[in-house]
């Protein structure tokens, strides 16, 4: 019992010197990890909780804003009245794609939606922001170290209206008078993101008679996001159809990475005996795992990602990674998966590896608004040991599970120098073969909103005998 005793003594120790140097307002709204980070010199993207790295990582913080003002939910335009007639009226206006993308008037709401709530989230954060900038330019701006770290990818301060938050490399020193604002609610450090795998079968899932019941679907004209590591340009399953978006590590592109390559292969590859689930769906790489952990981006580059692929207008995000343990659906990452559901983006998340205990789910996990995927074995016959457990948040568990396979036998998939291997086992594999069926479900309805492509994939779900909810959810995704 002494440790935590002394733990908590260092927290109200850490904190009052904080409220000593830098205010009261700032040592309230101020983190336990924050207060100990600048206590410690440690203070970093980095440090302690993001594990270690090759010397002292570049200072930063997350300014956490108050959100009074719900984003607004995609319309579910398929329930309307009179429906198919709009819709038909739209596609004679519009062009359909050469490539195959059918015309969704699902988009232009979309779009007009999330310019909305672009707007309000850089409205409600303007002035703060503008402060922050201000300070971070003048005489209190970050030392020349700081500006030069890798970490930090292009400038001091950036904004992710999706969960209104700033990340920051401005030192406290800077911060100490915009913590003062009613719009400001926390100070906090940002938390590494960490792979949810430990390096498919498709029968078990309906695929082959899915498949020959309804051969034209195939993925084609849906965008899938692979947030993850760097997928593999130049392998042959997925050669011309992986395009490389946003970099949010310090490694350059180049560097394709196992993980989110095969990821990338269980959603979408083309190759006769190894296929992926949606074999002509589009890919869009957005980097957030490095080769070296180290180098993988933080939560807050995590949330970033899901806001450029909600307006580059991707269809669905595959987040096969994790960032600490799930809350209760009101953190910065939970509310940045949710705002973006609500505006339309399919967002497709592993339930970590961190089973059999209960509560065990990662974070974005607990947000209301994601889909989260548990693993079974490759047979689908029953929920591996590894798989993380609810509840978290409003959840019971996960939404489904799918394949992710385990010790007896493991996922084989894309590699990143071509060819097909043993890509290991984990929710991280079981995630993007519902992220692929997602694809199919939007290329036959592609007006389908998340919370009905959710409801749908729920509804086919297979129960697996003596598996409680907390490890299944539904059950093993099924294709009918």
């Amino acid at each position: 019992m002494s440790a935590p005793r002394r733990d908590a003594e260092e927290v109200r120790a850490a904190r009052a010197g904080l409220r000593d140097t830098l205010g009261s307002r700032f040592a309230e709204k101020a983190s336990d990890e924050y207060c100990l980070a600048v206590a410690r010199g440690t203070r970093t993207a980095g440090a302690e909780a993001l594990g270690p790295g090759p010397g002292p990582a570049a200072a930063a913080t997350v300014v956490e804003f108050r959100d009074d003002a719900p984003v607004p939910s995609l319309p579910r335009l398929t329930e309307r009245p009179g429906w198919a007639e709009e819709r038909a009226a739209f596609t004679t206006l519009v062009a359909g794609d050469p490539a195959g993308a059918p015309v969704r008037l699902r988009t232009a709401v979309r779009q007009k939606l999330v310019e909305d709530a672009r707007a309000a989230g850089y409205r409600g954060m303007g002035e703060v922001y503008q402060e922050i900038e201000r300070l971070s330019g003048g005489m209190l701006r970050p030392s020349r170290e700081v500006l030069g770290d890798p970490q930090i990818p292009t400038a001091v301060n950036q904004v992710c209206w999706l969960n209104r938050t700033v990340r920051t490399f401005a030192p406290p020193e800077a911060l100490a008078e915009v913590a003062a604002a009613d719009t400001v609610a926390a100070l906090d450090v940002p938390r590494r993101l960490r792979a949810d795998a430990d390096v498919p079968n498709h029968r078990c899932i309906g695929l082959p008679g899915f498949q020959q019941q309804h051969p034209g679907l195939t993925g084609r004209g849906v965008t899938v996001a692979v947030i993850d590591g760097e997928v593999a340009l130049t392998h042959p399953a997925l050669a011309q159809r992986v395009v490389q978006r946003r970099n949010y590590t310090p490694e350059q592109w180049g560097n394709p990475s196992p993980h989110g390559t095969a990821v990338a292969g269980i959603v979408g590859a083309a190759d006769p005996a190894d296929a992926g689930i949606a074999p002509e769906v589009l890919i869009t790489s957005y980097k957030v795992l490095a080769t070296a952990p180290v180098g993988n981006a933080d939560d807050f580059g995590g949330a970033i990602a899901i806001q450029q692929a909600l307006e580059d207008g991707a269809d669905v995000a595959n987040c096969s990674w994790g960032a600490g343990p799930a809350g209760d659906g009101t953190g910065r990452e939970a509310r940045a998966a949710d705002a973006a559901w609500r505006l339309g983006l399919v967002v497709v998340k592993s339930a970590g590896n961190r089973g059999p205990g209960a509560a065990t789910m990662t974070t974005p996990a607990d947000a209301p608004g994601i889909l989260v995927v548990g693993a079974t074995a490759l047979d689908g016959g029953r929920v591996e040991d590894y798989s993380s457990r609810g509840p978290a948040g409003s959840k019971s568990g996960p939404d489904v599970v799918a394949p992710g396979g385990g010790d007896t036998a493991r996922i084989r998939c894309c590699l990143p120098g071509g060819g097909f291997g043993d890509a290991g086992a984990g929710t991280s594999y079981a995630a993007p073969h519902v992220a692929g069926i997602v694809a199919l479900l939007l290329q036959d309805d592609p007006d389908l909103v998340p919370d009905q492509v959710r409801e749908r994939l729920r509804a086919d779900a297979r129960p697996l005998r003596d598996a409680p909810v907390s490890a299944q959810g539904a059950g093993l995704v099924c294709l009918t």
